[in-house]
C-alpha cells in the first residue's frame, strides 16, 4: 500500500469498498479485463442479481456501489495502478486472466508489476475463491499463495475446473454452453468467457443464465473488430491490442498477415513480436517506437516506416493478399499520435472507410 508524506493513499476502489455493503467481484490481467468484466456483468444481470459494472468500464465504482445497494453485486474491472492502493479491499470472487510485462516504465520490471497483479487475492480468506488461468505460469504462482478456493480456467487443459470439451464450454466437468455460441474471437475469447463464467458460476448464477448471457453478447469495439472485407482481405481493428502479449494473442489462428504496429511502447520489450513470424508476412511501423518495430522484423519479412495511419493502411494494403488480414493490433500505447486506443481505431476504421470509396470512385470511371 501507498503512503506519500505519511499519509495512506486510497484507490478509488478501496474507497469504494469502505462505502459499500455490497459483493465485489473483481477482474485484473494484463489483458482481456474489460471484456471480461463486461460479460460478468451480463451473466448476473442474466442472472437477476442486481448488478453494475464498474471501475475502468461502466461507471465510477462509488456510483455503482450506490446503484445495487447493500445486496448488490459489483463486477469490477481493476488495473494494477488501483491495486498498488488498496488497504483493506477484498473480491469475494477475484479473477486474474494473465500476466505479461506491460507498464513496466510505471513498475520497473515484470516482477513488481506482477505483485502488483497479485495484490488482487491479498485480503481474500478462505471462504473467497480465486479464479485463475492454468495455463500462465506467472498466475499459478499467485494462485499458489491464494487464501481462497483456486478454480482454474483453460482453453486447452481438460484438466481445468472451465475448460472446453468437444463442442462445449464446461465447468467442472458439466457442460454449460455450447461453444458455436460464442463470438468473442480467438482462442483469448475463449478464455475471457471461462473466466468469466467461472466468476458468475462460483457467485451463484445459474449455468442457464450464463449460457443466455454468452450467446446475447457481442464484441467490444477495438477488440479484433473486422471492420470490412476489401479484395478477398479482412481490415481488423485490433487497438486495444498495447502491449506485445496483447498482439500475439490477435495473430493466433491467422494467416498471412500485415500487422500494423507501433505507438507509445510503455517500456515494453517489443522483441517478443518476433514470434509473430509466420503468421505476419509484412510490417507497417508508425509512432514513437516505429524505429523499434523496424529493428524487431528487420530481415525476416519486409518493414515499412510511414507517419499517419492514412499511409499505414495503404502500405498494408499493398502486402496483403487475397484470404489474409491487415491488422491493427499496435503493441503499444496510443497516445504518442492519439487521445485514446479507441481514437486509434476509429482513425484506421476511417481510413479503410476511404479505401472502399476511392475503389467505388475507381470502378465508376
Amino acid at each position: 500500500a501507498l503512503r506519500r508524506g505519511g499519509a495512506e493513499i486510497w484507490s478509488e476502489i478501496e474507497l469504494a469498498y469502505r462505502m459499500g455493503e455490497c459483493t465485489f467481484l473483481a477482474v485484473t490481467g494484463t489483458n482481456g479485463k474489460t471484456t471480461t468484466t463486461s460479460l460478468l456483468a451480463a451473466m448476473l444481470a442474466e442472472g437477476g442479481e442486481r448488478s453494475a459494472a464498474g471501475g475502468n468500464i461502466g461507471i465510477p465504482i462509488v456510483d455503482a456501489v450506490e446503484e445495487v445497494g447493500p445486496d448488490g453485486v459489483v463486477a469490477l474491472e481493476v488495473s494494477s495502478f488501483q491495486l498498488l492502493t488498496i488497504h483493506e479491499f477484498r473480491a469475494e470472487v477475484a479473477v486474474l486472466l494473465n500476466i505479461a510485462p506491460d507498464h513496466l516504465d510505471y513498475h520497473g520490471d515484470l516482477d513488481a508489476y506482477a505483485a502488483a497483479k497479485a495484490r488482487i487475492v491479498e485480503n481474500q480468506t478462505s471462504s473467497d475463491v480465486f479464479v485463475c488461468n492454468a495455463d500462465d505460469p506467472l498466475v499459478m504462482k499467485v494462485a499458489a499463495q491464494a487464501p481462497g478456493r483456486v478454480v482454474t480456467f483453460s482453453a486447452t487443459d481438460s484438466s481445468a475446473d472451465l475448460t472446453v470439451a468437444g463442442e462445449h464450454l464446461t465447468w467442472r466437468g458439466r457442460r454449460f454452453a455450447p461453444l458455436s455460441s460464442l463470438t468473442l474471437p480467438g482462442r483469448a475469447g475463449v478464455e475471457d468467457a471461462l473466466a468469466a463464467a467461472g466468476a458468475a458460476l462460483e457467485h451463484g448464477v445459474a449455468p442457464d443464465a450464463v449460457a443466455r448471457a454468452i450467446a446475447s453478447f457481442r464484441p467490444l469495439a477495438h477488440r479484433l473488430q473486422t471492420v470490412a472485407t476489401i479484395d478477398e482481405v479482412d481490415y481488423v481493428d485490433d487497438s486495444k491490442a498495447t502491449n506485445p502479449h496483447a498482439t500475439l494473442a490477435a495473430l493466433r489462428g491467422r494467416r498471412d498477415v500485415v500487422l500494423i504496429a507501433g505507438g507509445r511502447s510503455k517500456g515494453n520489450d517489443l522483441g517478443e513480436l518476433r514470434a509473430g513470424v509466420p503468421p505476419v508476412r509484412a510490417v507497417v511501423a508508425l509512432g514513437e517506437a516505429a524505429g523499434e518495430v523496424r529493428s524487431v522484423f528487420e530481415g525476416l519479412v519486409p518493414v515499412e516506416v510511414v507517419g499517419d495511419m492514412r499511409a499505414a493502411v495503404a502500405a498494408a494494403r499493398s502486402y496483403a493478399v487475397p484470404g489474409g488480414s491487415v491488422l491493427l493490433a499496435p503493441g503499444c500505447a496510443s497516445l504518442d499520435m492519439y487521445t485514446s486506443y479507441a481514437a486509434r481505431g476509429d482513425d484506421f476504421a476511417r481510413c479503410v472507410r476511404e479505401l472502399i470509396e476511392e475503389g467505388a470512385t475507381d470502378g465508376d470511371a
